[in-house]
């Protein structure tokens, strides 16, 4: 008896591609739509929801779908990693349910679609595309929720460290991981590790409250001076410290401006595409890391799809590290 969720509808869009020959794969090819029996390794979700922007129009709601349409120009192998993606079990499980509550109220309904994927396929291993940063407090939650003996830490992509207060109203995408550290996720500051962090837009406020909760704090200058395999040694480390699994949480504005026209807040001082992409290889052979989620891409803003390419090639580098992990070998 095929399964259905109750609060994720199928995808919005289901894209093949023609340009394929027998010695390659193609992504959209290969990421289906799951039929509800299949034992699947890796499962894609959609959260097109960006109704918690602070100020001004994001098209972030629009991002998966951006996201699925430039998959039709990549195959499963990567010369770059030698290594080739097409032996794991990839599916689409489609959109979540959005509508016309107000931001708590959507976030129950994302905590809630996690618990339910989760208890029916299993510790599979989720890559989710939102939609803007607030969602990602629901999304550890569910998981904590969905594995409650579990201690959590997080490595999380970004320009800014989002533990904005909640004095000024709900839930906003610069709250976030305040929402994680203060909420009932079994995650501590000592566990979490922000990445990239960069510009003139953050606040020394801020950044002590960091201090104050042991988050650990790796700016874009860091990684510069220090380089990525150190960085993610030492980020690694922490999250791994005394927990059993690890999110990783990437918003894609903590690349620098030219990788990433298609967000809102991109400045010149953010991370190389190169040191991103070698970080989530990393991330995705440890075996502790369990789910990936992919924020703040907006296609109003993007140019020919730049942005929405960098976010494909994120995932697909990620599940590259991942099916070295998987398989025990390169995936051919």
């Amino acid at each position: 008896m095929p399964h259905s969720f109750q609060h994720i509808l199928g995808p919005e869009i289901v894209q093949r591609s023609s340009r394929e020959d027998k010695y390659e794969t193609r992504i959209n090819n290969w990421l289906r739509p799951w039929d509800g029996t299949e034992r699947i390794d890796v499962g894609f979700l959609a959260i097109p929801f960006s109704k918690a922007h602070q100020r001004g129009h994001s098209g972030a709601s629009d991002a998966p779908n951006a996201v699925r349409r430039s998959f039709l120009i990549n195959t499963t192998y990567s010369p770059d990693f030698d290594v080739d993606v097409k032996p794991l079990v990839a599916r689409d499980l489609g959109d979540v349910k959005t509508g016309m509550g107000d931001v708590r109220q959507h976030h129950a309904v994302f905590e809630a679609a996690i618990v339910e994927i989760y208890q029916t396929l299993g510790d599979v291993m989720l890559v989710i595309v939102g939609g803007d940063h607030s969602i990602t407090c629901p999304l550890v939650q569910g998981y904590s929720r969905s594995h409650p003996k579990e201690k959590i830490g997080i490595v999380h992509f970004d320009a800014h460290n989002d533990v904005r207060h909640y004095e000024d109203g709900q839930p906003t995408r610069g709250t976030s991981f305040r929402g994680i550290i203060e909420g009932p996720a079994n995650v501590t500051g000592a566990n979490l590790v922000q990445v990239g962090i960069h510009g003139f837009m953050n606040s020394h406020y801020y950044r002590q409250y960091c201090r104050e909760q042991g988050i650990t704090v790796i700016t874009a200058r860091d990684i510069r001076r220090r380089g990525i395999q150190d960085v993610m040694t030492q980020a690694i480390d922490i999250a791994g410290n005394g927990t059993d699994s690890i999110y990783v949480s990437l918003d894609i504005d903590c690349l620098a401006l030219p990788f990433t026209l298609g967000t809102a807040a991109a400045t010149p001082e953010g991370m190389e595409a190169w040191d991103l992409l070698e970080a989530l290889f990393t991330l995705g052979q440890h075996p502790k890391v369990r789910a990936l989620d992919l924020v703040c891409i907006d296609p109003l803003r993007d140019f020919r799809e730049y942005t929405a390419r960098m976010g494909g090639s994120s995932i697909l580098t990620f599940l590259g590290g991942y099916v070295i992990r998987k398989t025990g070998g390169r995936g051919y």
